[in-house]
């Protein structure tokens, strides 16, 4: 049997020394190639808002009648007698375009609160119907919360200006937003050196679209005599979250 020489033995292990060094930097180089593959692109987050603001073309108004009597029955009894001349007046100006709808109602027990310690006792009851009166007629409020007072309202609430529609504002609004966010990110972007590149992801974000207008109906009715009423204009906001991929 041949036996091989010291120097071929050392020969032999050197080359398989340099062989698995080699490997070993083969397999860096290819974890740290797929690393870099994998590692997401550099980016930018920014947030846009924009508001746009329309002329309502919708008023809600909230009014009813309460009613106090000695006894339950009695006092509901009244409060519809007075509700239902009110409805009439109103669906009477109003025609068809009068939309009411049932609001809150209530039929409570009042007391008496003695300071001589005897105990409490009822001293009558108290009815109150709320209904909400919807219309497109904003020119006539004023008339209308003259009209449902006249025939027995005495309760009249808030007046509230605000779209019968608003998507179309609302859309508007976002596009204002995204291009809010663009404009700030290729600030960022030009303040970095970067160029700014594709979006990553778009998210809205609930900030409570429309914010109608609200109005005292009391105030309303004070000052519709002397000036016609000017709704204003209702705002319709959006606001949205952006990523853009960025390079250098």
């Amino acid at each position: 049997m041949s036996r091989r020489s010291p120097v071929r033995n050392a020969f032999l292990r050197v080359r398989s020394s340099v062989f698995a060094a080699a490997t070993l930097v083969c397999i860096a180089w290819s974890a740290n190639g797929i690393a870099a593959e994998l590692a997401p692109p550099p980016y930018i987050e920014v947030t846009g808002e924009a508001e746009t603001r329309v002329a309502p073309d919708t008023a809600r108004l909230d009014f009813g009648v309460t009613t106090r009597a000695d006894t339950a029955a009695a006092a509901a009894k009244q409060n519809a007698s007075r509700m239902q001349a009110v409805f009439d007046a109103v669906r009477t100006a109003l025609g068809a375009g009068a939309q009411i709808g049932t609001g809150t109602y209530s039929l409570r027990a009042e007391q008496s609160a003695p300071r001589d310690g005897t105990p409490a006792r009822v001293t009558g009851y108290t009815a109150s119907n709320i209904v909400r009166l919807e219309t497109r007629e904003l020119a006539r409020l004023g008339e209308i919360v003259d009209i449902a007072t006249q025939a027995g309202a005495n309760q009249v609430q808030r007046v509230v200006f605000t779209l019968s529609d608003p998507s179309v504002a609302h859309r508007n609004a976002l596009r204002d937003a995204v291009k809010d966010a663009r404009a700030e990110a290729e600030t960022i972007a030009t303040a970095l050196g970067a160029a700014l590149g594709p979006v990553q992801s778009v998210t809205e974000q609930e900030m409570g679209s429309m914010r109608p207008l609200m109005y005292d109906a009391a105030v309303m009715r004070a000052e519709a005599s002397a000036t016609p009423i000017e709704p204003g204009m209702v705002s319709v906001r959006s606001r949205v979250l952006v990523r853009f991929q960025i390079s250098h």
